[in-house]
């Protein structure tokens, strides 16, 4: 009598299960496995695959072939993605030995791609697509291997006929957008794109091509709708977060930009990301958690992100006066690419801690680096310099702001306001100041002259010209153009009293960047600055109903030549227009 080899129980499924499993109605168990799967009511992979393989080798029929090949190349589907490719093999190779057709080339070819023999896996692809030509996935993946091969007029055509075989085949039209955009044939892109949507309108990935694509175009308005509608969907992926976030600081919505990149961290916590919330966080004023952020961005950064983070960890650091870190982040910076901005804000926090001594000897080390040729003077005389800097400012409004400081630094807004109308300053930037910085962000940029006032006050401190700006910007304009605007004059501020003294071209160039990373409006009008001037006629009529017409008020004033003194006595329509004319000639002249 022969030993028994197996002992096989037929588990009777419900037809519906059975046909969305893809499993025969009765389905061959070892005895030793039915009774785990009856109590536990689910039947593993390899439970199904102990069972199949025993009922194929004791009786070899088509009916179980079929259910144990599809198996057999589940179980492949499975090692492939845990990368044991040794392990993927050995299934198959089983696979083969029971039904060799035009699967095991498509899956050997995913193996072989897998294993960085690219060559061999266009061959079985080729071999997959040739012995089944209505095999969707085959061109697909076709499609993919040469696409990351950069052999984009193949890699199209594969994608194409996908389509040509399966109409739905919803992943192709999502990859020629792929091809379109690698390529920079966008509008192109955006038809398949919209092509996928019509398929189905929750298929997320379409959406952030669509939103990267529009950000691209600089289209951000559009970026945001489709980013913004994505974000309704169901288990969306932080990358529709991240990039919703980039579109909305383009926009000048940097609080809304917070809350869109904290969603993004929230499902995601990369060094690239973490870097940008920090960004986002300086610029609405938050230095210390910008920091702080920043510092777990550089734990967890790749040795490619790293000394991007490096430096903002610096440029923080010297914001905040933390003269340890500034200590430390400098040390880790001595490298010769980095070097040159290293020494830069080194210098800065040097001075801000009022060390002349050393702040000079920094200068006279490094004249190749630091151009700035005329500080050594201005530092030989400080006090000089920093009575003429008082003395550029309106005394009701200097000694307001200098009245309304906090113990701890900051500006009280509400106690400014009392102070300011006190003194007899009037207008809506007045109930402004006493508003909490979540209100709306405001589009004229009335108050402009409290802001001038406060840089002036900042003297040679660096790190207090940033702080000022920040906290007197978000007290007035909370939010929006306001930021952006700002930003262009402290920048304006550190160029004119550290002495560099930039003309307007070479001005423009440097800070175009990052006016337009927080405001991509406001960059077009400052990209525009040979076409926008006015003359001081034109100036005297002009008013600044808007953040682009400050712009244009700035860049005028830049190109005027004469003495503030000249202008004092004039009449102007708007008073924001002479307090910028007053601030921007009277650095010129500094």
């Amino acid at each position: 009598m022969s030993e028994l080899k197996y002992a096989l129980v037929y588990l009777e499924l419900k037809p519906d299960y059975a046909k969305i499993n893809n499993l025969p109605v009765k389905l061959p168990l070892l005895v030793q496995d039915y009774k785990k799967a009856v109590e536990e009511n689910k039947i593993p992979l390899e439970t199904i695959l102990r069972g199949l393989e025993a009922q194929y080798e004791v009786q070899p029929d088509e009916y179980y072939a079929s259910y144990l090949v599809f198996y057999l190349y589940e179980k492949f589907k499975k090692l492939l993605e845990e990368e044991d490719l040794k392990g993927a093999e050995i299934y198959l190779q089983k696979a083969a030995s029971v039904i060799k057709d035009y699967r095991f080339h498509f899956y050997y070819g995913l193996l072989l791609k897998k294993s960085g023999q690219e060559e061999l896996a266009e061959m079985e692809l080729k071999q997959c697509t040739k012995e089944n030509p209505t095999f969707a996935y085959g061109f697909y993946e076709l499609g993919n291997l040469m696409f990351e091969r950069k052999v984009y007029d193949e890699a199209l055509d594969n994608f194409m006929k996908a389509i040509e075989v399966k109409k739905d085949f919803i992943l192709s039209y999502l990859k020629i957008a792929d091809v379109y955009m690698e390529n920079g044939r966008y509008e192109e892109a955006l038809d398949f794109l919209n092509q996928a949507l019509k398929i189905d309108k929750n298929f997320a990935p379409a959406y952030l091509r669509l939103g990267v694509i529009y950000n691209q175009l600089q289209r951000y308005k559009d970026a945001y709708l489709i980013l913004n509608q994505a974000t309704e969907l169901e288990n969306v992926d932080f990358e529709i977060y991240y990039n919703l976030s980039f579109t909305l600081q383009k926009l000048g919505r940097h609080r809304e930009a917070k809350l869109a990149i904290e969603k993004a961290l929230e499902k995601n916590k990369e060094d690239f990301i973490l870097h940008e919330y920090s960004l986002i966080l300086k610029n609405l004023g938050f230095f210390q958690e910008a920091i702080d952020v920043e510092e777990q961005a550089f734990e967890i950064a790749n040795d490619d992100n790293k000394d991007l983070i490096l430096i903002t960890l610096l440029k923080l650091s010297t914001i905040i006066e933390d003269i340890e870190r500034v200590e430390k982040y400098y040390d880790l910076l001595q490298k010769e690419e980095l070097e040159n901005s290293a020494i830069l804000f080194y210098f800065f926090s040097t001075l801000s801690q009022n060390n002349i001594k050393d702040a000079k000897y920094i200068l006279e080390q490094n004249k190749e680096t630091l151009y700035f040729e005329s500080l050594i003077e201005k530092l030989n005389n400080l006090d000089v310099y920093i009575d003429k800097l008082e003395n550029m400012t309106n005394k009701r409004i200097s000694d307001s702001i200098l009245n309304s400081i906090t113990e701890i630094g900051t500006i009280d807004g509400k106690e400014l306001s009392e102070r300011l109308k006190a003194k007899g300053y009037n207008g809506i930037a007045l109930a402004w100041l006493k508003e909490d910085n979540l209100q709306e962000a405001k589009s004229k940029p009335e108050g402009v002259g409290i802001l001038t006032n406060a840089l002036l006050l900042s003297g040679f401190n660096y790190a207090l010209s940033e702080r000022v700006n920040s906290m007197v910007s978000n007290l007035l304009w909370k939010d929006g153009e306001g930021l952006a605007f700002s930003k262009l004059l402290q920048k304006f501020y550190i160029d004119r009293v550290f002495g560099e003294k930039s003309p307007l071209e070479i001005f423009v160039e440097q800070n175009l960047e990052e006016v337009k990373d927080m405001n991509y409006k406001l960059s077009k009008v400052l990209v525009d600055y040979d076409i926008i001037t006015m003359d001081y006629d034109t100036l005297m009529e002009t008013k600044m109903n808007n953040f682009e017409d400050a712009v244009k008020v700035f860049i005028s004033a830049l190109r005027l030549d004469f003495k503030t003194k000249y202008i004092e006595n004039d009449e102007f329509k708007d008073k924001n227009v002479k307090d910028v004319l007053e601030f921007v000639l009277n650095l010129n002249d500094f």
